[in-house]
């Protein structure tokens, strides 16, 4: 017999798929010309220091940037299209 312990409902560490923490923390911090420079091509791998600058706001330490560059997930290019249709981004 196994059994699966979920880790608590609030970690806010690095997950291993994207890489970055939850955009819903990072993003409203993010300053905005680097959202700008992210908004240019959300497909795009992000740069090196986008990545740790998310993590610097998100106090995440001592975690190197993910080889092979970071992308934002399906999850948060939907994040984002929904953010962007909220604020008047001029």
């Amino acid at each position: 017999m196994s059994s699966l312990v979920d880790g608590p409902a609030n970690d806010d560490r690095p997950r291993p798929g994207s890489g970055l923490p939850p955009i819903g923390i990072w993003w409203p911090m993010l300053e905005r010309p680097l959202q700008r420079e992210v908004l240019e091509d959300l497909d795009a791998p992000l740069r090196a220091y986008v990545v740790r600058r998310i993590y610097d706001l998100c106090e995440v330490d001592g975690e190197p940037n993910p080889r092979g560059g970071v992308r934002l997930g399906t999850n948060e290019r939907a994040y984002i299209a929904g953010w962007m249709h909220a604020v008047d981004w001029n």
